[in-house]
């Protein structure tokens, strides 16, 4: 009768940890399945912010280059201004 408790205990105990086996298993499949999704969306994100990075620095350039552009077109009216005066003055002087 003995053996027959120590029997029951022992398959009580290996059906438990077979149950804990698999019960750890499935959290940690789980928990694998969580990871993998979570880096998807991290790999998403991190394309989707380097797109509009690149959008932006793309915006800032043709901006750049716009106002160079037009930073020279004035230069340029000043410098044709300032000639225009000086032929206004020497017309002026001479007469």
């Amino acid at each position: 009768m003995e053996e027959q408790g120590q029997q029951d205990i022992k398959s009580t105990f290996l059906g438990k940890l077979k149950e804990q086996s698999f019960t750890i298993i499935l959290m940690i499949a789980g928990l694998y399945y969580q990871n993998q999704i979570f880096q998807q969306q991290l790999d998403r994100y991190d394309l989707v912010v380097n797109e509009k990075q690149e959008y932006i620095n793309k915006i800032v350039d043709a901006e750049r280059e716009r106002m160079i552009e037009r930073e020279k077109y004035l230069i340029s009216q000043r410098d044709q201004f300032v000639e225009m005066l000086k032929q206004k003055m020497i017309e002026k002087d001479e007469k």
